[in-house]
């Protein structure tokens, strides 16, 4: 395993011109897809990061693990991420990062909510190492915070039954049961309440 200290971390508009080559990197989690299953053995998830070199577009990683418990696991949008010797490639024309479970690693940080006393990760993988010079960086990215605003999706919030098809949306439910339907292909049950019978409150 390579020493941390040798690693040159690139912004994020430098590693996409980093085509083949492994890199490292400080940034932003913008957005964070579900766990699933690979074709083989595997769990992967996608990630959306960013920094002040790429603020609106960002870049994506892929990241590939033997368990969903070893993914990374985002407390929320706008949260620091450190990663170390992932492989920049592309496929379709989009240009993204892979996370390697071999020889990749990963520590999460507290984003603009962190202070300057926060300075461990919530997570890491079984090969990162924190560096003290890693808190510079943090520290840069969390003043870069103040002024960037992490796109958290609409507040505006539908019920089911205003549900229309081929419209993205967002909801508040209560999920009842998820099961496989067919291979790689999952089925929530979910319920918003608004099927329930009116509840008489008797005041005291």
């Amino acid at each position: 395993m390579a020493n941390r200290d040798d690693c040159n971390f690139l912004s994020t508009r430098c590693a996409l011109r980093c085509l083949n080559e492994k890199v490292s990197i400080f940034a932003v989690v913008m957005e964070v897809g579900l766990p699933r299953k690979s074709r083989g053995t595997d769990w992967y998830r996608t990630m959306k990061i960013t920094d002040e070199s790429l603020p609106q577009s960002g870049m994506a990683v892929n990241f590939f693990e033997q368990s969903v418990e070893l993914l990374p696991h985002v407390l929320a949008l706008g949260d620091i991420i450190v990663l170390c010797d992932v492989r920049m490639t592309h496929h379709n024309g989009e240009v993204f990062a892979v996370f390697n479970k071999k020889s990749s690693s990963f520590g999460l940080y507290r984003g603009k909510d962190g202070d300057r006393n926060d300075i461990f990760p919530y997570q890491v993988s079984l090969r990162f190492l924190p560096r003290h010079l890693d808190l510079k960086f943090i520290a840069g990215l969390r003043k870069w915070l103040m002024n960037f605003q992490v796109d958290e999706g609409s507040s505006s919030f539908l019920l089911l039954r205003e549900i229309k098809e081929g419209r993205e949306v967002d909801l508040v439910v209560k999920i009842l049961h998820v099961y496989e339907a067919t291979e790689n292909e999952w089925m929530a049950l979910v319920w918003d309440g608004t099927d329930a019978a009116p509840i008489s409150i008797n005041p005291k």
